[in-house]
């Protein structure tokens, strides 16, 4: 069992022990949707009522918790890269409507609530338009939206994004369109 495996596994049992819903985000959505990539974490977002009972759940399972404003991440202990980042879904705007368009997958062979294709790419926008965000993460969230878009975007799902999208800041549905535009025509996305 590889490590996001087991990661999504020991989640998903804390999650159902504390009662709490979630919807799997970022990297292993990616590759759902999109096409595969490597991804080092298991990142989903859960109700921040919960926060301080998952936290607790996941020290029974042996994981270290370090938390953070309306985050926590949790690490195998000794080892210094995350492996699990758990988001408040009241953060913003963007991720509570994202966390209310969700769809049941069975993923890694575990049964998961996954954003919807289209929220998942309106969060992919959000990301790489973040003024604290890595510009490595930014190109990577960009990719990520181009293989979805790639693989399959149909009409719902370009509803669902503009509408999350929409909660952003005034002018946003524009840019996003620009660059659904941009890939659709094979032009390189400017964010």
């Amino acid at each position: 069992m590889d490590r996001n495996t087991r990661t999504l596994a020991a989640l998903l049992d804390a999650l159902t022990e504390i009662g709490a819903r979630h919807a799997l985000i970022g990297g292993l959505v990616a590759g759902y949707y999109g096409k595969g990539r490597a991804t080092v974490d298991v990142d989903l977002l859960v109700p921040k009522r919960f926060m301080k009972r998952l936290q607790a759940a996941l020290e029974r399972r042996g994981y270290e918790v370090r938390t953070f404003p309306d985050m926590m991440r949790m690490y195998v202990p000794g080892e210094p890269e995350s492996v699990g980042d758990l988001v408040a879904q009241e953060g913003n705007p963007v991720l509570r409507a994202a966390f209310t368009a969700t769809t049941p997958v069975a993923l890694l062979g575990l049964p998961v609530s996954v954003v919807r294709r289209g929220a998942f790419v309106a969060l992919k926008f959000h990301a790489a338009l973040s003024l604290t965000r890595q510009l490595g993460d930014k190109i990577q969230d960009v990719a990520d939206i181009v293989r979805v878009l790639e693989k399959e975007f149909g009409p719902e799902d370009e509803k669902l994004a503009i509408a999350i999208v929409g909660k952003m800041y005034p002018g946003a549905v524009a840019d996003f369109e620009e660059l659904l535009d941009d890939v659709r025509h094979g032009r390189r996305p400017k964010i």
